[in-house]
């Protein structure tokens, strides 16, 4: 597991942690914002594992091309 894959599954914790606010609170704007954060956090997931397979199968050295990691929002 990359850490991109991490990122993407702590996101789903938080928007699962947020919606339970929204409905302990009853409000159903952070139910909304916990159900879209959880919806980001799988495709942040999904797209970290299918790049980690579509690399393994066409590895640096065949291409001849540099591998560059990509850092998410706000990594320096």
């Amino acid at each position: 597991m990359n850490s991109e894959q991490m990122h993407g599954h702590w996101r789903v914790a938080k928007g699962w942690a947020l919606e339970q606010l929204g409905r302990v609170t009853q409000d159903p704007w952070k139910r909304i914002a916990g159900r879209r954060e959880r919806l980001l956090g799988r495709l942040q997931a999904s797209l970290a594992e299918s790049r980690r397979i579509a690399e393994s199968s066409f590895p640096a050295s065949q291409t001849g091309a540099v591998l560059v990691e990509r850092r998410g929002p706000g990594g320096r």
